[in-house]
């Protein structure tokens, strides 16, 4: 009787510590019903706290067992308990936890979501790679020298290795999949048939941005082409849609028990012809004013464990930073970004710290 009035209390302890309560605010008990009673009372506040509630603590217990009860509260003994927890004891973060829950990873759920991507870490850490602006156009210099030995004809094998092989990888899609529309009046305009997008798919992306200045070069029609292919081969967009809300928001990637923020956004043309998508109508995500953008970060943060921020920026051909890239940047760490990482340029243009976290400018 004493272990089991041990055990019942130090589950309490556990749910007191988790959500900020005080142990006098919960007298002690010696009766089941009565521990019953102060564990709920408890789980409300938790609610409030954390935003979960009794089915989740339910759930929770009926998928990983009483034990990790149990765990959690030695953890909380030795004064140890940390978010990481969440992950060493249940093999996933609490934000891959609550997406379990709410059955927003189980297509068979109502809850279901599609911009939540599963996939099976290929290395004993995440690995992400991110490349900058790709054009497989037919009408540019790469995708006509494709021939017998396919991308190998245009990259080398050890590149090639490293996108295939990275858990996650993410490329800016810098031209149009179609074979409708017309140029709209500027210098470069690119265009690839649809099945182009296989080599995206060879190359080892796992996901693109439409966030550039080369998405819409063939107007509306073939810019829903682009749409519309990206979604025959599974392969997420972000910065880009049929409309500001798809437009704006993230996908995001479970791998390993993590969960990963991607968005994008775009300020790269100086005489602005790809327009931005509005309420009903497509296009991009523009980011010359940070504020929409801002508030797409935001959006991520509260639901990942790593927001990854990728934005098409900067002067072409240059290696001088642009004033004001630092201070946007800046702008989206405090809105929680992790990571910046700029392309546009086509060279580099070094790497700059805000608080401790880095913007790559290009």
């Amino acid at each position: 009787m004493i272990q089991q009035l041990k055990n019942g209390l130090c589950f309490i302890l556990v749910l007191i510590l988790l959500v900020g309560c005080t142990a006098n605010t919960t007298p002690a008990t010696t009766t089941a019903q009565t521990t019953v009673n102060i564990k709920q009372t408890i789980i409300s506040t938790a609610d409030a706290a954390l935003n979960l509630d009794a089915d989740f603590w339910d759930w929770l217990e009926s998928r990983f067992g009483s034990a990790l009860l149990t765990e959690l509260c030695e953890k909380i003994k030795q004064n140890t308990f940390s978010n990481n927890d969440w992950h060493t004891l249940t093999g996933n973060t609490l934000a891959v936890l609550r997406d379990m829950y709410s059955g927003a990873l189980d297509s068979n759920s109502p809850n279901y979501r599609s911009d939540i991507t599963v996939i099976e870490s290929k290395n004993s850490e995440t690995v992400i790679r991110v490349v900058g602006d790709v054009s497989f156009a037919d009408n540019w210099h790469i995708a006509p020298k494709i021939g017998q030995n396919g991308l190998l004809d245009v990259m080398s094998e050890e590149t090639l290795s490293l996108l295939q092989n990275a858990d996650i990888c993410l490329a800016n899609n810098e031209f149009t999949y179609s074979n409708r529309g017309k140029p709209l009046n500027k210098t470069y305009t690119f265009r690839a048939k649809p099945e182009n997008v296989s080599y995206m798919q060879a190359m080892g992306v796992d996901i693109v941005s439409l966030a550039n200045n080369h998405a819409f070069d063939y107007g509306a029609d073939a810019f829903y082409d682009t749409l519309s292919t990206l979604k025959t081969a599974s392969l997420p967009y972000i910065g880009g849609g049929e409309n500001k809300d798809e437009a704006s928001k993230p996908h995001y990637f479970i791998v390993g028990g993590r969960k990963y923020a991607f968005s994008a956004a775009t300020r790269a043309e100086k005489n602005i012809k790809t327009p931005e998508a509005g309420e009903n109508t497509p296009g991009v995500m523009r980011t010359y004013d940070a504020a929409e953008y801002l508030n797409t970060i935001r959006k991520a943060e509260k639901e990942c464990d790593y927001n990854i921020v990728y934005v098409h920026w900067g002067a072409e051909g240059s290696h001088q930073i642009e004033d004001g890239l630092y201070e946007m940047g800046g702008e989206y760490i405090d809105a929680g970004a992790e990571i910046v990482i700029g392309a546009h340029a086509h060279v580099l243009q070094g790497i700059q710290y805000y608080k401790g976290v880095p913007i790559v400018f290009n």
